[in-house]
């Protein structure tokens, strides 16, 4: 199944111990949608990030392709947030070569506003880093740190 994966999915320790058998398959972006930090993480102690309709915005991340056993293991979140608080979508992505792919992605059923913490973001920001997204969703994740 082609995932799309945004996030803290993307740093690659995480991605390893959630979806073992994943294979990159390339960039991508969910069009007219943005990040918002609309469920608490007990883990993290924070607000954790999904996906929100928002015109004019875009969603970094990458297409994945995924096994049903990877699948089985993302679902459980590491009993992060309770079960159901994400669900699976279907999402249009966008790809770096401009093509459109559907593609399966996590977004959470909102319960409040959250904010990130500093160690999720930089947890964040090592995945980014390491499939090299550009700069424009890096300047995103760095404009949710908190001030100091």
């Amino acid at each position: 199944m082609k995932f799309f994966l945004y996030g803290d999915h993307l740093n690659p320790t995480q991605l390893k111990r959630r979806a073992p058998e994943h294979q990159f398959l390339m960039l991508a972006t969910i069009p007219e949608h943005t990040i918002k930090f609309c469920r608490w993480s007990s883990q993290w102690r924070c607000g954790l990030a999904s996906v929100a309709p928002s015109p004019g915005e875009q969603v970094w991340g990458a297409v994945f392709e995924v096994t049903d056993e990877d699948l089985k293991l993302m679902d459980l979140f590491e009993e992060d947030v309770p079960p159901s608080a994400f669900r699976q979508v279907q999402v249009t992505v966008l790809t770096e070569a401009g093509e459109k792919m559907l593609v399966t992605t996590y977004a959470a059923t909102p319960i409040g506003k959250f904010k990130p913490k500093a160690h999720y973001l930089d947890w964040v920001m090592k995945g980014l880093k390491h499939w090299k997204l550009p700069e424009e969703a890096i300047d995103m994740w760095k404009s949710f740190a908190p001030a100091p």
